[in-house]
């Protein structure tokens, strides 16, 4: 088989079957789980084999009968996809085809943003986890450049992190580009009877193609599905480190002065969140010369916390950054990106009867403030990157076309509890008891004077920020596109509606 993709008819309305790629000789060398159908399939997958070689690969069920299937060295165009495009966000980024989930491995390198992100090629639904890349130079434009780190027999592709080596401490070459991961082992047929463990790929051309180390793995299996490697530097200990979930409400934080040979060196706990932990450092903004390290976990919990003793210890309680059920979740920030610290999350968010399910959140620039009190002085904030306005669309109506709908609106003291809604989502401000509720979620709102928030609305959701971005929820539900903003006249409301589109 000498061509790039396999190409196979995909209906997820059956139920799924396992499927086995063998060589000539019977060697199994992929295998994965798909609801086939050459009757009526929904769309067709494309399943990138380039690293199987150019030798003849026959496609089996695991009755050993031979499936037909096609090959191609094209992938469709957008334009070319099937239905469920009039779903594709306007400002969110969303596979072309299949499943996606947490972001991975983002890093910005060369002048180049690189988001990774749990894909699977086969399904709208989650399986086969293989991670999907894509790039972009302004953080709103992205390019999808297909799959890049494939399952194996240490087990499928589950999340993590990424790290330049710009002093090639790791001897894999100066600016290599590490791709930390969770091998996911007894997710599929080759690897049965793995546990799951951390691994390491590496790549020397600036982050487009990518080799897997060769003494895998880097940290063997702990507990349970311990995964999801996060690497930072730490000039307080003067090493690496990589925070890592392991089971229950239970983290921990490695060491490294080589990005390859780890220790443990504390536990972290968090109560209330389990998954996906990012660890950075901050400056705290109203107060002078003070910087904090975050921890959180895949709910949006997070520590405030130093490394001033060598290990994190956390300095108050926990708490949310996202604020009600909604669709954030498994957030990642980017290394590489200097004095910003930008994160981007997944959106779990259904998109019914489209090719694509799921979007990756807009990226957001993360702060910490300092607002007083004794059980938490500091909170975490967060507001939309600078460059979302360059998807503006001057002088365009919201209602006239696949836009997205940047609300902005400024209420003055003295204004009556109202609600506005934007594509049939609707928020309820009450400005007297000081509170904004949407969608079951109520949050209360400590900034006096004059109140501000945004909401930013698209074809799957909204994100909205309120108190400067200290307050940040989401709402999951399909736009009703033939309603626009919707907002009481009132002298105490003033208003702003950009329409937003990366086309």
């Amino acid at each position: 088989m000498s061509k790039r993709y396999l190409v196979t008819p995909v209906n997820d309305a059956l139920p799924k079957k396992h499927y086995r790629l063998v060589t000539e000789d019977g060697t199994l060398v992929y295998d994965f789980d798909a609801s086939l159908d050459f009757e009526n399939p929904r769309f067709e997958s494309y399943a990138d084999i380039t690293r199987l070689g150019d030798g003849k690969l026959t496609l089996t069920d695991d009755d050993g009968n031979v499936i037909p299937h096609k090959e191609s060295d094209r992938f469709p165009e957008m334009n070319e996809i099937p239905d469920g495009t009039f779903l594709r966000p306007a400002a969110h980024f969303t596979s072309r085809i299949g499943w996606n989930n947490d972001p991975n491995g983002l890093i910005l390198v060369n002048g180049k943003y690189h988001m990774f992100y749990q894909h699977n090629p086969h399904s709208v639904n989650w399986g086969n986890m293989t991670w999907g890349h894509a790039v972009s130079e302004d953080l709103v434009h992205w390019e999808e450049l297909g799959d890049i780190l494939f399952p194996d027999e240490t087990g499928t592709m589950f999340s993590g992190s990424a790290y330049c080596d710009h002093d090639n401490v790791s001897g894999l070459g100066k600016d290599a580009v590490l791709l930390f991961y969770t091998a996911a082992g007894e997710h599929n047929e080759l690897s049965k009877g793995v546990p799951f463990s951390q691994c390491l790929a590496y790549s020397n051309d600036g982050g487009f193609t990518f080799t897997k180390y060769e003494k895998n793995p880097i940290i063997p299996h702990i507990i349970g599905g311990n995964r999801d490697p996060k690497v930072e530097w730490c000039p307080e200990i003067g090493r690496y480190t990589l925070a890592l979930y392991l089971d229950g409400n239970e983290y921990a934080l490695f060491a490294s002065d080589n990005l390859l040979d780890w220790e443990k060196i504390t536990d972290v706990h968090m109560e209330f969140d389990n998954e996906c932990p990012d660890f950075y450092k901050l400056p705290v903004r109203g107060l002078e010369n003070t910087e904090k390290w975050v921890f959180s976990g895949a709910h949006d919990t997070y520590h405030i916390g130093t490394m001033d003793k060598g290990t994190f210890e956390a300095e108050q309680v926990d708490l949310y950054y996202h604020r009600g059920p909604g669709m954030s979740y498994a957030a990642q920030t980017f290394s590489g990106t200097g004095d910003r610290r930008i994160k981007i999350a997944w959106d779990r968010v259904d998109a019914p009867g489209a090719v694509f399910n799921s979007q990756m959140g807009l990226p957001v620039e993360m702060f910490l403030q300092y607002i007083g009190g004794e059980i938490a002085p500091i909170r975490l904030g967060s507001y939309p990157v600078k460059e979302v306005a360059l998807l503006a669309k001057d002088g365009a109506d919201i209602t006239s076309g696949n836009y997205a709908a940047d609300v902005e609106i400024e209420i003055e003291e003295g204004c009556e509890a109202f609600e506005f809604s934007c594509f049939g989502m609707t928020i309820r401000i009450d400005p007297e008891n000081m509170i904004y509720s949407h969608t079951g979620m109520m949050a209360p709102l400590s900034i006096t004077g004059t109140m501000k928030i945004r909401a930013i609305f698209d074809s799957l959701g909204a994100e909205i920020f309120a108190d400067g971005g200290l307050i940040y929820s989401t709402i999951g539900k399909v736009a009703d596109r033939s309603r626009g903003l919707e907002i009481p006249e009132n002298d105490r409301i003033k208003v702003k509606v950009t329409a937003l589109s990366m086309e």
